[in-house]
């Protein structure tokens, strides 16, 4: 039997036996049909997530771990029902003597932190209307939410989904924005591209990192839109008291912000009302979808038919082209 050890979800097949860490994203005690309990586990690390099945010993295994904790499991690849999940035969929490941390369950952005920041600060250093500077200067010159902000994932599941999401995302709706605005002459270039950068500032206190990326209690309960609005608007007033920040600017930065999803149904208190924010919305869009085309592509890579599974969330397909054919003359 083949033995595996070095963790990867994603290569994973019927019949390997694996042992390895994993984190802890679900849990739950449930029962057979002939009334003897088993242990429900979702298991993830940076590649992907699995289910996994503890039948002997279920409750003592269930008292040992905790969601959002990693483990060590040892176990077998079966497949059920077209899906591949790991039988149990032994789980017990990581201990520090394994040298593992959460982060090393987490994907994480391909490219380096110090090209986006730079990147970043060069569109930051291009505007030119000072109360929109300075308040830039205020947000990403403080080194503590840089730190934050360059750690942060920019989605749970679907889009730019790892660490570093944020900073990587940020940049590229920014950065399509000021194409826009080179296009339309008419665009409000400083105001579109502060929004851009403040779009999702919010999501640093959304989302936790503790073994696998979720929601925290006050992501879940408020959303990174308001967070964000109501930080960026606290900054302003703070702002206000040594130097007037222009209220036209603050108006429009604010909404910019609370209707950049476009829609009430996808989480925007109000919908797009200015050509800036019409412009952020959809540039949102494109950077977002653009990135979860490339995570399906990336996960069903190795489709025989060049078409990905069914998108659930984008109901559809994506074609990702035909592969080479080695033996084509």
């Amino acid at each position: 039997m083949k033995k595996k050890s070095n963790l990867d979800i994603r290569e994973f097949e019927p019949g390997q036996t694996i042992t390895g860490f994993f984190a802890v994203r679900k849990k739950e005690l449930r029962t057979k049909k002939d009334g003897d309990p088993y242990l429900f586990l979702e298991l993830g690390d940076k590649t992907g997530r699995i289910p996994a099945t503890v039948w002997e010993t279920p409750e003592k295994v269930d008292q040992k771990i905790k969601v959002g904790s990693i483990v060590k499991i040892q176990g077998k690849i079966v497949a059920y029902q077209d899906h591949l999940q790991i039988t149990v035969d032994k789980a017990r929490p990581a201990a520090p003597s394994d040298g593992i941390s959460p982060e090393d369950l987490l994907p994480a952005c391909s490219r380096e932190a110090s090209e986006l920041w730079k990147e970043t600060d060069a569109l930051i250093a291009s505007i030119r209307e000072t109360p929109l500077k300075r308040l830039l200067e205020k947000v990403f010159g403080n080194k503590t939410f840089r730190k934050r902000f360059e750690h942060a994932p920019g989605g749970k599941l679907w889009h730019h989904a790892y660490l570093g999401g944020l900073l990587e995302h940020t940049l590229g709706v920014a950065q399509l924005c000021d194409r826009a605005a080179q296009q339309d002459r008419e665009l409000h270039r400083d105001l579109l591209i502060a929004a851009a950068l403040l779009h999702d500032i919010g999501k640093i206190e959304s989302y936790g990192t503790d073994g696998f990326i979720d929601y925290t209690d006050v992501g879940r309960l408020w959303g990174h839109i308001v967070i964000g609005a109501q930080n960026v608007r606290t900054l302003i007033e703070q702002m206000d008291q040594k130097e007037p920040f222009p209220e036209e600017i603050k108006k429009q930065l604010i909404h910019l912000l609370l209707s950049h999803q476009g829609a009430l149904e996808h989480g925007s208190p109000v919908v797009p009302m200015t050509p800036e924010a019409l412009v952020l919305y959809y540039m949102d869009e494109l950077d977002s979808k653009l990135n979860a085309f490339k995570h399906v592509r990336e996960r069903d890579r190795d489709s025989e038919r060049g078409w990905s599974r069914y998108v659930p969330v984008m109901e559809r397909f994506f074609y990702f082209g035909e592969k080479e054919n080695p033996d084509r003359m």
